[in-house]
């Protein structure tokens, strides 16, 4: 029996197009990560603090932006008071209930403007406090700062 050799056709090579998807699919999941991390941190004027330090940025802390107008926001979404509570705090507190029945270990970050009254803060730190949440952090700025850092601290 003879074999026939064959010339390879020309134009046939690998084919690029699944690479060029999966590289596509990885151009948007970077960009959606990106836009979904900045959503995180509201654009704030951030007090000044001589002691302040830099943020290390704790995985899986709740993040608190408090505007100048007063509002607060988690995420990308508003809330009052008592939303912040219902929908923020006690869950969590739950969670901390069930598993050991200690004060809560998350910790909170509450991000509020240089121009917001502190009675807000004020008010999110007693609803914490009423929740067993203590391990709370406050953003700052150092003087010599322009990128906002974060300065530890509890409530006892």
């Amino acid at each position: 029996m003879k074999l026939i050799k064959r010339e390879p056709l020309e134009g046939q090579g690998m084919n690029m197009t699944p690479m060029i998807d999966v590289v596509f699919q990885l151009l948007i999941f970077f960009m959606l990560v990106a836009e979904i991390s900045s959503s995180e941190s509201a654009e704030l004027i951030l007090p000044r603090a001589s002691q302040a330090v830099a943020d290390e940025g704790e995985p899986g802390r709740h993040i608190i932006n408090v505007d100048k107008e007063g509002h607060i926001k988690v995420g990308s979404a508003y809330f009052s008071l008592d939303e912040l509570e219902n929908r923020i705090l006690i869950p969590e507190a739950k969670v901390m209930k069930d598993k050991s029945g200690k004060f809560s270990e998350k910790p909170i970050l509450i991000r509020a403007d240089k121009e917001a009254k502190f009675g807000i803060v004020q008010k999110i730190m007693g609803r914490c406090v009423r929740q067993k949440i203590y391990k709370i952090s406050f953003g700052a700025m150092t003087s010599a700062e322009i990128k906002p850092t974060g300065l530890r601290g509890g409530i006892n």
